[in-house]
This record gives structure tokens, C-alpha cells and sequence, in this order.
């Protein structure tokens, strides 16, 4: 297990992790804040002061999935960019969309497929991105 890790280009892993981070705060904040607070069920309420969790805690869960990712990519070969997207659409959609369907069903979500619909578009986008940087980069 310590020899995939060698291989890893960690420059390039937090490159990807800086633009998901990126991608990020313009999806939420940008494009479907709004709704992503109706979707939480929270859109009535005063707007929080976002403490340092808000935003290190995004990056560090994105960077350990695209570490994860070029892990993947040097294990399985993969160096065309056709291979890093297919490699990015099955992450996304094979893991952090179900994940994230997973995630929101539950009583505290009162629009949980609504939350799902907003999130789900980020995740495949942020994984293809992710992708296409490692591949560039190996």
C-alpha cells in the first residue's frame, strides 16, 4: 500500500484539491445558494457567520478524495484524458452522488432530493476537473 502512495504528484493533488475548493465556493455560494439553503430547509433563517470548519473542513475531504483519485489513476494505469474522465464520471457518479443521495435522506433533510439535485452536479463536475489536473500533471 506504501507504493502507490511514492507515486502520487502531491503538487498536482493539491492543485486539484485548490480547484474543487474553487469550484466549490462559486457552486454554493454563486449558483445555487438560495436554493441550497431551501433545500436544508434553513432559507428563512439569518445567514451564520462561517467559522474556519466552513472552509478547511471542504478542502481537506475534497483533497483526501482526489489523493484517493490519483491513487487510482497510477494503480489502474490510466494517462489519456479520455481514461481520467471516464475514471472522474464513474467516481462521481459511482461514489459521491450516491454518497450524497445517502447523506440527505434522513429526517433532518426536509427536501433531500432536492439537496441531492443541487450537490450532485458539483461532485461529477469537481471529479472530472479533479481527473483532467491529475492526468495533466502524472
Amino acid at each position: 500500500m506504501i507504493d502507490p502512495l511514492s507515486h502520487v504528484n502531491w503538487f498536482a493533488v493539491m492543485l486539484a484539491s485548490t480547484a474543487h475548493f474553487l469550484l466549490g465556493g462559486i457552486w454554493f455560494a454563486g449558483l445555487v445558494g438560495e436554493r441550497y439553503a431551501a433545500a436544508l430547509g434553513i432559507a428563512d433563517r439569518p445567514r451564520q457567520k462561517l467559522g474556519p470548519v466552513f472552509f478547511v473542513g471542504p478542502f481537506v475531504c475534497g483533497a483526501l478524495t482526489i489523493a484517493t483519485t490519483a491513487i487510482l489513476i497510477h494503480a489502474l494505469g490510466i494517462t489519456t484524458y479520455g481514461d481520467g474522465l471516464a475514471l472522474g464520471a464513474l467516481v462521481g457518479l459511482g461514489y459521491l452522488v450516491p454518497m450524497t443521495v445517502n447523506i440527505a435522506i434522513n429526517p433532518l433533510f426536509p427536501r433531500p432530493f432536492y439537496y441531492a439535485l443541487l450537490n450532485a452536479p458539483f461532485f461529477i463536475l469537481a471529479s472530472l476537473l479533479s481527473c483532467t489536473i491529475l492526468v495533466a500533471l502524472s
